[in-house]
């Protein structure tokens, strides 16, 4: 049964308004069952008091945990540190394997004393890139285990 027009509002206002509220609402809640850290760039300051010196922790663990792993995210990717530079910003530059010269699927990169170390790129906006922020955390924070 159709009721008439609330007082004062449009025809159909209640209904768009609920469907507004319902709408929200299941965004909110499927935005919670997420599972894991968000992906995304990310930006931390890490303990270390160089910048080189906190990529060198990060390339290590990363050789270990992802480029040696059997882990099928990182099979076809390379880890290319980039620790040598003039410009005072040293970087691992994660790229396609047999695509040296390609653009980078993720920079991970360092500056500051406090080192500040930042990644960006692709990769970051996937699953895996979520998994790298967290494992940067991780490994920024001094642990070093996978």
């Amino acid at each position: 049964m159709r009721r008439g027009p609330m007082r004062g509002t449009p025809d159909g206002f209640r209904f768009r308004a609920f469907e507004y509220l319902a709408a929200t609402g299941m965004i909110a809640l499927l935005s919670a069952c997420g599972s894991g850290p968000a992906a995304g760039p990310s930006s931390a300051a890490v303990n270390a008091d160089d910048p080189v010196s906190a990529l060198q922790r990060i390339n290590r663990a990363g050789a270990e945990c992802w480029m040696r792993s059997s882990d099928p995210a990182f099979r076809d990717l390379h880890l290319v540190p980039e620790l040598d530079t003039m410009a005072g910003r040293p970087r691992l530059l994660m790229l396609k394997k047999g695509k040296t010269a390609g653009l980078p699927v993720l920079v991970i990169e360092a500056s500051g004393s406090p080192a500040k170390v930042e990644t960006y790129g692709p990769l970051t906006a996937t699953r895996t890139g979520a998994r790298v922020n967290t494992d940067i955390q991780r490994w920024s924070g001094g642990r070093t285990s996978c």
